[in-house]
């Protein structure tokens, strides 16, 4: 049965489901071929082993990291249990994280100052940034509060 994989074919769909275009999963797909092997079996006798393509695994991964769907929902989209999800996904973590470095070495840099952040990436268009605010309690000392609130946003809980 296919995977939601076969069903994608235009930037817009590729953009949509790993957050990069047909284009630069082709690129990414080079490197990440070099460091991902496929399963030869499962662990459930007498299933088949699923993502052997290593492309339809690359899509695998960046799905999953693009759009959050729950394990129940991964595997429904690729036709494998929960638990093989999981698996996969902790197998197929480091392929990509070697394939990232390989291919965007810029991941590892540390930029001395604003400029040269500008210069690196100057003509580049969408730069996405990941990061979550954490709520701390408020201190009782009006200047330690400063040092950790803006103001800019109001809570009320």
């Amino acid at each position: 049965m296919p995977s939601i994989y076969h069903h994608t074919r235009t930037d817009r769909q590729y953009k949509a489901t790993t957050g990069l275009t047909l284009s630069e999963f082709e690129k990414l797909a080079v490197a990440f071929e070099l460091y991902y092997t496929p399963k030869k079996t499962l662990l459930h006798a007498g299933k088949k082993p699923v993502l052997t393509d290593k492309k339809e695994a690359l899509f695998f991964i960046l799905h999953y990291l693009k759009a959050y769907p729950t394990l129940l929902n991964m595997g429904v989209y690729f036709n494998i249990s929960e638990y093989a999800v999981s698996q996969y996904l902790e197998l197929l973590k480091p392929c990509l994280k070697a394939a990232l470095h390989q291919v965007m070495p810029a991941s590892q840099a540390i930029f001395a100052n604003q400029r040269a952040f500008d210069e690196y990436f100057a003509g580049i268009e969408d730069l996405v940034i990941d990061v979550t605010e954490i709520p701390i309690e408020r201190a009782a000392n009006q200047e330690i509060q400063r040092e950790h609130y803006s103001g800019k946003k109001n809570f009320t809980p």
